[in-house]
């Protein structure tokens, strides 16, 4: 007897020569299409098919309706999920185009709020200005610019996008729950199916049915002959709930690893017969043993996934106890499952080799000499039927592998989605974010038409009156018939007049000397750094070096001390070696704050007390930022050739003096570091330019007989005066004083800094 067999054509074959072989007829009874009685031509036998065959002609007919059902389900959620995420990729860029529309709306508006910033500050009883001056203009266009970039903010689109979204998410959900549902339904169909075949196999042999509804457990079955296995014979096998068949021991609980015991593992897992339609099934005839199992992966309680079908078709020669036996699995095996044997206690595994070409697994295995099986012509009609029911269950649930693959990956890319809210939630925001700075814009618009109507049209300079000659006296004193709008027009250089009040008392630091060079202002060879010919080699020894200490990809402080000294091991650091050391630092394409701060430390050291050059300083990769806030750095030289040296914190600071638009970053970004520009203004200048600018300073105020004005309003005066003149004299190519410039430390620039190693006096 055989049951379960899942190759139709070979088992139907197989038992025709059994039938030729023993001289007997048989009527091959079709499974499909069949109706409960089959009458035949006039003259002809009636043939009758019996309960047991109606019944797996029925369940297999249904198992097929509901695959095809399953599989058509399966496809509809496919599409239905591919537009759902079209959907989302065009939701996508519509929400994406709404947030850049609100960031260019915001900086606009925090643009126009800065220029009518610097319109309303302006005193405009120092400060000469018309309404068709350019700081008026470009407030004007500055407001027109915004409210144009809020306009522009439009979320209709995005919003219509989205609810198409959200109904095609929805649709999603529906045909992945449905193809869920199909699946689930021919899963049971199948398991109907088998149980009517395992009821069909009954009629011809003593079947049993055990192990349903069990985790990890082994029975014990009784063999009506001789079982061959590794040369002892044996009247009984355990069957395993795990998928395994063992002589002499019970192992089934066993489901981590081959058995012990002299073993058969056909697809060895941890399985349960917990869900619907599983069981295990063993059957035998006087020359046949044959056990089923259909299993679900622990630990599945219900037939929402496909179900694993499990087969050992054996036929015994009753005489010796040899045997011969297909075996198979179908359904989604586990990787790892085991498909071996062993023939004594913990003797050798032996692997069966799959020779099956497509899906799941079929193989062979035997013992003892080969036999021509021995066959009942009684039945071996119903044992035709059996194996091609047994062969249409297994293409269905072949098929069903593809729906529950392709099921996996629906329900991956649905998930993928994700939620609608962030969409929603993101326009609505867009939405309150323009009402806001439209609310803003008009408040700072307000401002500055008050403030445009508090200046004069036209603004006229009279001829200045005829006065006696000038003395000092008088003029600081105070004049009585001092009007504040008779003004010069020089007065618009009093920018520099409060710079002067904050500098002129500030003594030269004495910790950054001016330098006193004698004769031709040439470095001297040794400051210029040139590598001389050893540091050929000690290039690659830093390279090796900085690889060994940083391969971890952190850079600690004893790693920089130990790169120090490599450097220095030759009592000097070169140029040459400080911007080899940075390259290498920064050839990941990222250059730290830690690996700043050791080039900077040798950068210094190179330079061995001198100050270090802007252009140095640029070669190395570093800011002058990146600096420590003493070290004294030549900023340029002037047209005699003399240096002029500032601080790094005050270099650094003057940078936002080199365009308008810097400047007034700095004020709102870091305020500290817009101060120390401006108190710092004409720092960079030598000396000599420094006098000379003062003197046309103060020509300017006492010609405009408004220095004790210009001195009240300095603070205000000189920031607003600097915004208004395109940010003074200054930024007018010249920077800020040599010999070190005055001013706190600027805010934001107080990051912690590595104590600057002095190796030479």
């Amino acid at each position: 007897m055989k049951i379960l067999r899942p190759f139709a054509a070979l088992s139907v074959v197989r038992n025709i020569g059994r039938l030729i072989l023993c001289g007997g007829v048989v009527t091959l009874f079709l499974v499909f299409g069949m109706s409960q009685e089959v009458y035949a031509e006039d003259n002809q036998e009636q043939v009758v098919v019996s309960p047991a065959q109606q019944a797996v002609n029925s369940a297999l007919a249904t198992a097929t309706t509901e695959v095809q059902q399953a599989i058509a389900a399966t496809d509809t959620a496919t599409a239905v999920i591919a537009a759902a995420i079209v959907e989302k990729t065009q939701v996508q860029a519509a929400v994406d185009s709404v947030t850049v529309l609100v960031a260019v709306a915001q900086d606009k508006v925090d643009i126009a709020q800065s220029a009518i910033d610097i319109v309303t500050a302006i005193d405009t009883s120092t400060v000469q200005i018309k309404q068709d001056s350019l700081v008026i203009v470009d407030a004007q266009t500055s407001v027109i610019n915004a409210t144009n970039a809020i306009n522009a903010i439009d979320t209709s689109t995005a919003q219509i996008q989205v609810t198409e979204l959200i109904a095609a998410k929805a649709q999603a959900d529906t045909a992945t729950a449905t193809a869920q549902t199909e699946l689930t339904q021919a899963n049971i169909a199948i398991d109907n199916a088998q149980t009517a075949v395992n009821n069909l196999q009954a009629t011809i042999g003593t079947s049993t049915n055990v192990l349903a509804g069990v985790d990890d457990a082994g029975v014990r079955m009784n063999l009506p002959f001789n079982l061959l296995m590794g040369g002892t014979l044996y009247n009984n096998v355990f069957v395993g709930s795990n998928s395994t068949i063992t002589f002499g021991v019970n192992e089934g609980s066993n489901y981590w690893a081959t058995p012990n015991a002299p073993s058969i593992s056909i697809a060895g897992w941890d399985w349960t017969t917990w869900s619907t339609g599983t069981g295990i099934t063993y059957a035998t005839t006087g020359s046949s043993l044959d056990i089923a199992w259909d299993l679900r992966p622990f630990p599945q309680q219900d037939a929402s996934t496909q179900m694993v079908q499990v087969r050992f078709n054996a036929d015994v020669n009753p005489t010796n106890g040899a045997w011969k036996a297909d075996v198979s699995a179908i359904g989604p095996i586990p990787n790892g499952a085991r498909f071996n044997y062993r023939e004594t206690t913990n003797g050798n595994i032996t692997n069966i080799v799959d020779t099956n070409n497509g899906v799941g697994f079929n193989g062979k295995i035997s013992q003892g000499p080969d036999f021509t099986p021995i066959v009942d012509p009684n039945n071996a009609s119903v044992q035709a039927a059996v194996d091609a029911a047994n062969a249409t269950i297994f293409q269905l649930n072949s098929s069903l592998s593809l729906v529950v693959a392709q099921n996996t990956t629906n329900t991956t890319n649905k998930n993928n989605i994700g939620s609608t809210n962030f969409f929603t939630n993101t326009l609505t925001l867009a939405e309150s974010t323009k009402t806001s700075l439209q609310s803003i814009l008009d408040t700072k618009e307000a401002e500055l038409n008050f403030a445009i109507s508090l200046i004069p049209e036209v603004v006229v300079v009279p001829e200045p009156q005829p006065s006696p000659q000038p003395q000092p006296e008088p003029i600081f004193e105070g004049v009585p018939d001092f009007q504040p709008e008779f003004v010069e027009p020089p007065v618009e250089t009093v920018p520099d007049v409060p710079v002067e009040e904050e500098i002129q008392p500030t003594p030269e630091p004495e910790t950054v000397p001016e330098p006193e060079l004698e004769g031709d202002l040439e470095p001297a060879p040794e400051t210029e750094l040139t590598p001389d010919d050893s540091s050929e080699t000690s290039l690659e020894e830093q390279e090796s070096i900085v690889d060994d200490l940083m391969d971890d990809g952190e850079l600690s402080d004893s790693d920089a001390e130990e790169i120090l000294d490599a450097l220095s091991a030759d009592g000097e650091i070169t140029l040459d070696e400080v911007n080899n050391l940075s390259e290498m630092l920064s050839e990941d394409g990222e250059f730290t704050e830690e690996e700043k701060e050791l080039v900077a430390e040798a950068l210094i050291e190179a330079a061995e007390g001198e100050a270090i050059t802007s252009e140095s300083i640029k070669e190395a990769g570093l800011e002058y930022s990146d600096l420590p806030a003493e070290t004294p750095v030549e900023v340029r030289q002037d047209e005699n050739g003399n240096q002029v040296i500032i601080t790094a914190e005050v270099a650094a600071a003057l940078t936002v003096l080199e365009s308008p638009a810097e400047f007034i970053g700095a004020i709102f970004d870091d305020p500290g570091k817009a101060l120390t520009a401006v108190l710092n203004i004409g720092a960079d200048m030598s000396t000599e330019e420094r006098e000379e600018s003062e003197k046309i300073i103060v020509a300017a105020v006492i010609a405009g007989q408004a220095a004790i004005n210009a001195a009240t309003m300095a603070a205000t005066g000189a920031a607003t005066t600097a915004a208004v003149s395109a940010a003074g004299t200054a930024t007018g190519g010249k920077t800020p004083t040599s010999g070190g410039g005055a001013g706190g430390p600027a805010a934001g620039n107080d990051k912690p800094k590595r104590t600057v190693r002095r190796r030479k006096p």
